[in-house]
């Protein structure tokens, strides 16, 4: 019982700071990308299904969210894949949010952000499934369900962000650590719970069930999208 109040407590805390509005009296919105792409991405030789989207994100996210809520999060993130110019105006809230490090401030203490996060993704992506991959992590992370680090201190940070883990203690960083060796180490800690972590080429990752792994490694590979065990 104890187990489970604290796991609410963690999902509505998640849910009240990721999801409150940002202060734009805050932020100076300014791009540095002269042209946006004015084409939408194009399905047309992929294999890219809605379905597939919606069961990534009920493996990885049944534990924490409902039904309901598990598809209101698939029909942001599809939208964020078709139609980024779209998504940024429908979501801007989500949109300027989810941007890695939103509210930090530059040597005049201002915060600076992309007017059209989720456009400029897409205008600087080199293809369709690379755009996918940055779109949909993005938003994952949002939501607790993956982490994104290149150094081991950020994949510390990351994991203590995901859901599964926001109340498992971790080891500190080690002088030679990286990021895989790190995960490695979370993996040590949490396979006995059953949980595991995968990770790709560029340290995008994801915590799930041992049972469901192979399930979403392969839907993964849909958006040409490769984890592997650290």
């Amino acid at each position: 019982m104890k187990n489970i109040v604290i796991l609410f407590v963690v999902v509505m805390f998640f849910n009240y700071s990721s999801w409150s509005q940002p202060d734009y009296a805050k932020i100076r919105f300014h791009s540095k990308i002269k042209e946006y792409k004015k084409a939408k991405p194009d399905f047309e030789d992929l294999d890219v299904k809605k379905t597939d989207l919606q069961h990534i994100i009920t493996l990885l996210g049944s534990s924490f969210y409902s039904v309901d809520e598990i598809e209101d999060i698939t029909e942001k993130v599809w939208l964020s894949i078709i139609d980024p110019k779209q998504f940024d105006y429908v979501y801007k809230d989500i949109a300027v949010r989810s941007i890695p490090n939103w509210g930090k401030k530059n040597f005049k203490g201002e915060i600076v952000i992309e007017p059209n996060p989720f456009l400029a993704l897409w205008t600087l992506a080199d293809n369709e499934k690379t755009y996918f991959q940055s779109a949909i992590g993005q938003l994952l992370i949002f939501y607790g369900l993956m982490g994104y680090a290149e150094d081991a201190k950020n994949t510390k940070i990351a994991v203590n962000k995901m859901l599964y883990t926001k109340t498992t203690k971790f080891r500190p960083i080690r002088g030679n650590d990286w990021t895989n060796s790190y995960l490695n180490a979370v993996n040590s800690v949490i396979n006995p719970k059953r949980l595991t972590v995968q990770v790709s080429a560029k340290y995008d990752f994801f915590i799930c069930k041992d049972e469901v792994k192979d399930e979403l490694l392969g839907l993964y590979e849909k958006f040409d999208w490769h984890f592997i065990t650290p």
